[in-house]
């Protein structure tokens, strides 16, 4: 069983080293979101998130309503794809997503469902603290 432990550990540690950084951060950054949503079911999370969410919500605001890690992933897939001639296309990490599912928002009803969602999660988080 040790044997089997260590060929998955450095299974992952190969899938690790070969993997694009963009994509890690989008990994990353799809947990994040998960946690932000819904991380106020955990109860003890919840004080966290009261924290956590206003302090998301103003890096948005002195940010131009941008997410740092969407800008960090911009920058590794402009690193990433340097020989490419393609210009590549300046996209909010949500819209990628909900395009993934074929869903197509208007930027400005977008941002409205990014900050509302937001704005419901710190309130659940606490009035249920």
């Amino acid at each position: 069983m040790n044997m089997n432990m260590n060929m998955n550990y450095s299974d992952m540690m190969d899938r690790i080293r070969t993997s694009n950084k963009s994509e890690m951060v989008n990994k990353i950054h799809s947990l994040i979101v998960m946690y932000v949503l819904l991380g106020w079911i955990i109860e003890s999370q919840r004080k966290y998130l009261v924290f956590i969410l206003p302090s998301l919500q103003f890096q948005f605001l002195v940010n131009n309503n941008e997410c740092l890690l969407t800008q960090l992933e911009t920058k590794l897939l402009k690193d990433e794809k340097k020989d490419d001639d393609k210009e590549l296309k300046k996209e909010s990490f949500v819209d990628k997503k909900l395009k993934q599912f074929g869903i197509n928002l208007d930027p400005k009803i977008r941002e409205y469902m990014i900050h509302g969602s937001v704005y419901a999660s710190f309130t659940i988080s606490y009035f249920f603290m």
